[in-house]
């Protein structure tokens, strides 16, 4: 055997025994998207590296780290909605994630953060079989903290303005929602 051919075949055992690894890169667009294709690969917990090694590189890059907050917080819901035996490990750290977006996330005059947390503590709440009554009630809070955010006629950010009647709206479905499953739930 040529020595070419041998290289090449300890490259692929290399390969193959220790996983394929993927860079994380510089830029945060670059780094959502590439978690993106490892999503749609089912490639959960390789896209959730890839942001935590993003965010231990730029601690300071508070916008683009809640963007990945946010997206964790989604792996993690996808992996506890297919990993079963493991479902309540999953859900457990959906809710740190958005703990942590809660955390740093700076509020502003509109605000649609506490829509989107609610939301996935709503997910969290429809899979978990052992805590769904926290996390719909966490999911109550954050649509009626949302409230005093998406007042009045519109909001206009980056040259577009956006009409909060419709946001109000889904708001209030949502709110109604997860207070009709914690009823059926039979919350406190």
């Amino acid at each position: 055997m040529s020595m070419r051919v041998q290289l090449a075949f300890l490259s692929l055992c290399v390969i193959v025994l220790l996983g394929c690894h993927v860079s994380t890169p510089e830029k945060a667009s670059d780094t959502v998207s590439l978690m993106a294709r490892l999503g749609q690969w089912g490639r959960y917990d390789e896209a959730i590296r890839v942001a935590q090694d993003w965010m231990k590189k730029h601690p300071d890059a508070i916008s683009h780290n809640l963007a990945l907050y946010d997206q964790i917080a989604l792996f993690y819901l996808m992996k506890a909605s297919k990993d079963t035996a493991r479902k309540e490990e999953w859900i457990q750290q959906v809710v740190t994630y958005y703990d942590k977006y809660l955390s740093v996330h700076q509020k502003g005059d509109v605000d649609l953060a506490l829509y989107e947390t609610g939301r996935g503590f709503e997910a969290a709440g429809d899979l978990s079989t052992a805590n769904g009554c926290l996390y719909y009630g966490r999911a109550v809070k954050s649509f009626e903290e949302e409230v005093p955010f998406i007042q009045g006629e519109s909001y206009t950010a980056y040259s577009k303005t956006t009409p909060l009647e419709p946001v109000r709206r889904e708001n209030e479905k949502a709110l109604e929602r997860v207070k009709g499953k914690l009823t059926r739930a039979g919350c406190k």
